[in-house]
């Protein structure tokens, strides 16, 4: 089926509710990628672009072409319709909304014999979990899973965050703390915990075998509930008067150990 192509002129089309709905991810099986890069980046993941909008401003001559070869709806609008549907203070010229990755539990997996699953608990800032995601697919976790009550790694400025990270790592949002200590009993992965409290420092502790690594908000730390299911704490050793880490250096300081343990 050929693409449906069509030219949206004025800002009061429902297409540009639609788009802003994407951002906040009020839209069920999409999300925005917006900019020429993260556009890309969905493209290469094979994605299926649903449908785009691009305006002038887009000079990318070789995605311009692609968007017009395989997007299902292709919307041509002016710099002014995309500046308002547009999530971004300076708009590229392009905005797409995309299908979400498919994921089942046993994809967080990837079928490894010994998986690294990263856990975020309770990471409300959506910048700070995008850099997570992005750490944690640069570190090799086979997938993570974002918990209940924290940012939504679907929305726009998680999204941007990952900087394409989120199109190709296994990830599952929604997890409460029980959901997690049964996934972990479930896929016979052992529960480390970082925590300041934590008895054993991270570059000793046993990071080859199977493992589901939970980091939590610097302000609200990891739910009691996984503190007690713990197999192993670890803690960061730092140089005083720091008293904690961002949440996406400290998993990425300890994800990067696995890393190494395991290479």
């Amino acid at each position: 089926m050929a693409p449906s192509r069509r030219e949206i002129t004025s800002a009061k089309n429902p297409v540009v509710q639609r788009f802003r709905d994407a951002a906040e991810g009020k839209l069920d099986g999409v999300l925005l990628a917006e900019g020429v890069r993260l556009v890309r980046e969905a493209c290469a993941a094979g994605l299926r672009v649903v449908e785009v909008a691009v305006s002038p401003r887009l000079t990318d001559v070789d995605l311009l072409q692609d968007l017009q070869q395989n997007a299902e709806n292709y919307l041509e609008c002016g710099d002014d319709v995309m500046a308002r549907l547009s999530a971004l203070d300076t708009p590229q010229g392009v905005a797409a909304l995309v299908a979400r990755p498919d994921v089942a539990e046993a994809d967080l997996l990837r079928g490894d014999l010994s998986p690294l699953v990263a856990i975020a608990a309770g990471v409300r800032d959506p910048g700070n979990l995008g850099s997570l995601l992005r750490t944690a697919e640069a570190a090799g976790a086979t997938g993570c899973i974002t918990m209940k009550g924290g940012a939504d790694p679907f929305r726009d400025k998680a999204v941007r965050g990952s900087m394409g990270s989120i199109f190709r790592l296994p990830v599952v949002h929604g997890f409460d703390a029980d959901a997690i200590v049964a996934f972990a009993k479930r896929h016979r992965l052992q529960l480390v915990v970082a925590d300041g409290g934590g008895e054993v420092a991270h570059t000793a502790a046993p990071l080859r075998q199977p493992t589901a690594l939970v980091v939590g908000a610097e302000a609200a730390g990891v739910p009691e509930v996984l503190l007690r299911a713990a197999d192993v704490r670890v803690r960061i050793p730092l140089k005083q008067p720091v008293e904690s880490l961002n949440v996406a250096v400290a998993a990425g300081v300890v994800l990067f150990e696995a890393q190494r343990q395991r290479s």
